[in-house]
């Protein structure tokens, strides 16, 4: 199980993408928008995986949220949602889904970026 913070300014989104990463077995944490995901990030940035939208006007977009999980935890891996086609993940080994996505593409994505969760079985 991983603790994930997921991401999104559409609450429908939210809620749909929050419950395939639940229905994968993991612990999530909401945050609608960049400016509540950056305050969630500050005070609780203990998170194994990000999975959040690239672009989400009035406040940081996925990218930005990237960066400042990353100050902490340089090797958090992240998944983006794009609703565009064209997009290059920030860091090597980031992955990229186009919204909107099944079961099956999230559950290969997480499988590829393989996180070291302080939860995962040894």
């Amino acid at each position: 199980m991983l603790r994930i913070l997921c991401v999104d300014d559409d609450g429908l989104v939210l809620a749909i993408t929050s419950d395939l990463l639940r229905a994968l077995g993991h612990e999530v944490v909401e945050a609608i928008g960049g400016v509540p995901a950056t305050r969630t990030i500050e005070e609780d940035g203990a998170f194994d995986l990000l999975v959040t939208d690239i672009h989400m006007p009035g406040g940081p977009g996925g990218p930005d949220l990237a960066r400042l999980a990353r100050r902490t935890h340089p090797d958090l891996p992240v998944i983006f949602f794009s609703g565009v086609d064209q997009f290059t993940p920030a860091e090597a080994g980031d992955q990229v889904l186009r919204k909107p996505c099944t079961l099956g593409e999230l559950q290969l994505a997480i499988e590829a970026i393989r996180p070291q969760s302080r939860y995962a079985a040894v």
